[in-house]
């Protein structure tokens, strides 16, 4: 994932007030799993689905990529 697309969901988090402590906390994984989803390092589809939801947005919008990687 590019580096503009990893700071677009890290400030819409931001701007719900949503971290991603909190986000590995409700979904049982670590801060750092979240972290590389969002980055693109991992592809997991109930945490990509976690963010989707926190930021407000589609997750094919967010993660165009998923259908490929599935």
């Amino acid at each position: 994932m590019n580096i503009e697309k990893v700071r677009k969901i890290k400030s819409k988090l931001a701007l719900r007030g949503v971290t991603q402590a909190q986000i590995a906390k409700r979904k049982g994984v670590s801060k750092q799993f979240v972290s590389q989803v969002i980055s693109g390092i991992r592809r997991t589809a109930y945490i990509q689905d976690a963010i989707a939801e926190a930021v407000g947005e589609p997750v094919c919008e967010l993660f165009p990529d998923r259908e490929r990687a599935a």
